[in-house]
Formats: C-alpha cells, structure tokens, sequence
C-alpha cells in the first residue's frame, strides 16, 4: 500500500510547490516542506472517518505546524525590517493579554491533538472560561460599550455583565470554529479570506506573516488532506479571529454587521447545530456528524467518489460562498467596511444556509428511500 501511496504523495507535493511558488513565493515553498515533513510525524494521528469525512488517517498537528511557521515568518520579517516590526508593536498596545490567552487555549487544544481525552470537554469549557473572562478582567478595552442593538447595549452599561457578555461570545466562537473544522479547506479557507482582509486593511506584518502560513496550510490541506488544523489550530485560530473582531469593531474597523457576514458560517452551523442537539436531549457539545458541511459532503461524493476531493470541493464550496464573497466585497469595495449595509451578505448568507440544509436532507431522505424500494 506505502508503495501505491508514495508516488502520489510526490505528485502532491510537487504541485503545491509549484502552487506555493507561484502565489506565496520562497514562503510558501518552505512552509509547504515543513507541512509535508510534520504531516508524516507519528504523532497526534486522527483515525479515518473521526469527522465523517476523512477518508485515511491525516495528522491533527497542522495548528502547530501554522503556529510555527508564523513565528518564523514574524521573526524573520523583524529581522529583514526592524523599523515595520517596532513599528507594529507599538500600534498593538495592550494585545499581548490577547495573545497570552491565544497561546494558553491553544496549548490546551494541544493536548487533545496529542493525546485524546487528555483533558475531558468539561474541563477544556471550564479552562476556555476562565483563561477568557480573566483576560477580559485585566483588559477591559476589549469589552464593547456598544453594539447597536438597545437590550445589549443597556446590559454593556455594566462592567461585569459586559465582562460575562464578551466571555460568552469568545468561548462561543472558539467552539463554533472548531465544530466547523470538518471539510478540507472549511475553517483554513475562512481563515485565510479574514487574515487577507485584516492584512491589506492594516498593513501590519504579523498580519501578514499569519496570513502566509494559512495560506500555505490550506494548500497543503486541500491538496493532499494529510493534515488537519486539529484541536491546537481550531482553538487558537477561533481565539485569534474572535479577538481580532471584537479588536477592529471597537477601534470602528469594521462593522459589525461585517464582521458578522466574514464569520457567518462557522457561526450559524455552530447555533443550528447546538439547537438541534439541544431539541433532540442530546449534550449540547458532543461532536457528532450531522453538520450541513457532513450532509453537503454526503451529496458531492455521490458525484466525486468518497474521497480527498470531495471532501475538499465540500470545504471550498461553503467556505468561498460565504467567507470568499465577503473578500469578493472587500476588494471590489461594494461598500465601505463600516457600513452596515453588509448585513445584505449577512442575511444572504442565513438563507443560502436554510436552503441548502433543507435541500440536502430532502435530497437524502429521496436517496435512502429509493434504496429501500
């Protein structure tokens, strides 16, 4: 089998390095190498069909491997222009709070990628909560004073429930981000279509260097799905866009009704799917594979074969239907990125989303029951 699969995998790599070079540059070229080497570890392997849709075991050390190639690539633009380095970290102020939280709820998404079951879900909720609210304690300017909508805006007036408010949003947003993370090319394609927006509109280099490493990492996930964000890259990727939004909204970024159509999908699926459970009296965070990216996949193999590319044109469907039309928006300047008339995309996106979820069970309930006739 090893013999089947090691020209293949050559072919792979060679087309994400030419890829890489022509999109990333020398970047590129190097991280999909380091991907390609860490993707062969034996460690932090996720069994086949975990998430209903992987169809071999893939490694779940692909948020360690973007983690490290983002540093790399911060220290090494540091070191090729000091003066834009100093520069950035002067602009950043308090967000070291931020990336201390980033670095403790991505550690514990470590330990899951490395030994499952390590921490039980309870405790990693428990843990999410406190390292949250404790940052939101000692960095208060995180905390929105408004929003736009009365009822939350009374309730912001207040410190501590302003506090619990963004606590709740954030650990939200965490798990909503990892409980998409099912699809080749879902969670990275969201990520790298915020990251690239967030680079051009503040020209910062680590922006920019985050935004190289998804990019490369959605390359090598698409292509080959040898390796997944895993727990480490859900949990910190969910904490990072989570903070970046709440950052951008309250410096009057962006709105929040663009925020909401950037991170629409992960957000939705995560409500639909915590009500579904909860209608059905099952635990609200057990994972399971009911998702509309798991049904949505159930109908793309039918046409693709239950494989790597169905698996991959299902996460590049949704994540360029949602988080793509948003770039799309944003680099066609269809509106500024404080209007709030980006709540058009928002509803769009909520509808797309009832659609295809309503489309795709009629679809394969007429499936199984013409199987059974």
């Amino acid at each position: 089998m090893r013999l089947v699969e090691r020209p293949r995998q050559l072919a792979e790599l060679l087309v994400m390095l030419v890829l890489s070079a022509a999109l990333l540059g020398g970047e590129g070229i190097c991280a999909i190498l380091f991907f390609h080497w860490i993707s062969g570890l034996r460690l932090g392997v996720d069994e086949k069909n975990k998430h209903g849709l992987n169809v071999s075991a893939s490694s779940r050390l692909g948020g360690l491997a973007v983690f490290m190639v983002a540093i790399v690539l911060i220290v090494w633009g540091a070191l090729i222009d000091p003066q834009r380095m100093a520069a950035d970290i002067s602009r950043t102020g308090t967000y070291h709070l931020g990336f201390i939280s980033l670095i403790v709820c991505a550690l514990m998404g470590l330990s899951e990628d490395l030994r499952n079951n390590f921490l039980t879900p309870r405790v990693r909720l428990i843990s999410k909560f406190a390292v949250i609210a404790a940052m939101a304690f000692y960095w208060p300017q995180i905390i929105p004073t408004s929003i736009g909508v009365y009822g939350v805006d009374f309730l912001l007036q207040s410190p501590l429930i302003g506090l619990i408010l963004v606590t709740i949003f954030l650990v939200g947003f965490i798990n909503a981000i990892n409980m998409a993370d099912g699809a080749n090319g879902l969670v990275p394609g969201v990520v790298v279509c915020a990251t690239l927006i967030f680079s051009l509109q503040t020209n910062r280099m680590v922006d920019e260097s985050i935004f190289l490493a998804f990019a490369a990492f959605l390359l090598f996930n698409v292509i080959s799905g040898r390796l997944f964000l895993g727990d480490m890259g859900t949990y910190g990727a969910g904490c990072m866009l989570g903070l970046y939004g709440l950052i951008f909204f309250n410096e009057g970024v962006f709105s929040l009704s663009f925020l909401a159509a950037l991170f629409a999908y992960p957000c939705l699926d995560f409500l639909v799917s915590i009500s579904r459970r909860l209608a059905a009296g099952e635990s609200a965070f057990l994972p399971d594979n009911n998702h509309l990216h798991n049904r949505l996949y159930f109908h793309v193999a039918k046409r693709l074969g239950d494989g790597v590319h169905a698996n991959s044109v299902t996460g590049l469907l949704i994540a360029s239907c949602t988080s793509g039309v948003v770039l799309l928006g944003y680099l066609q300047n269809w509106w500024p990125v404080t209007s709030n008339s980006w709540i058009v995309i928002f509803i769009g996106e909520i509808l797309a989303y009832a659609l295809v979820l309503y489309l795709c069970d009629r679809a394969q309930v007429v499936s199984q029951h013409s199987k059974t006739v």
